[in-house]
Order: C-alpha cells, then sequence, then structure tokens
C-alpha cells in the first residue's frame, strides 16, 4: 500500500532562497525534492531544497550534487545528522526505520 505523501505549500515557501544551497549562486533558484514526488518523497524541510538550474540539472541527471549530498546540505542547514534527516525522509515515505 502506497503511503500518502505530505503536501505543504507553507513549507515549500519557508524553505525559499534566492540562493542555491550547494554551489552558492544567486540566478534562478528551483526548490528541489530529494526524495521525489512520484516516489512518495514530502514536502517537508528535510526532504527540500533550493538549487540553481545547472545544480538541478545535474542532479536529475545523477551527477554532482547526488540525492545524498543533497541532503547532507539539508541536514547541516537543519542543524541535524544525515542519519537523521534520512530516517525523517524515510518515515514520511511510509517506512519502518
Amino acid at each position: 500500500m502506497k503511503h500518502k505523501r505530505i503536501t505543504s505549500r507553507k513549507t515549500i515557501q519557508e524553505v525559499r532562497s534566492q540562493i542555491c544551497e550547494v554551489c552558492g549562486n544567486r540566478t534562478t533558484i528551483e526548490p528541489h525534492h530529494i526524495n521525489t514526488r512520484g516516489s512518495g518523497g514530502g514536502d517537508i524541510r528535510e526532504n527540500l531544497i533550493q538549487l540553481c538550474t545547472q545544480c538541478h540539472i545535474n542532479t536529475h541527471s545523477g551527477q554532482y550534487p547526488t540525492k545524498e549530498d543533497c541532503l547532507k546540505v539539508v541536514a547541516e542547514r537543519e542543524g541535524i545528522t544525515y542519519d537523521e534527516a534520512y530516517a525523517i525522509n524515510r518515515r514520511a515515505m511510509g517506512y519502518d526505520v
């Protein structure tokens, strides 16, 4: 049974930034779900990162930054460990962690 995805436009707005959280560019910034919406990734702070267009393209094509790289950045932003951020995301997707 598929877990219902957490949706929250408010949370997406709260984490918006004018700076790419990976490279620091101040160009066009796009929100990115580390765990895709299609796979059940929710609109939670631990699953959202702001990326410039180039970093966003690179992420989706499997280049740097990887999913793990993005999660490390988000964990640092949120003041938690990578493992905590990973576990929060997995629980939000309906997995037992």
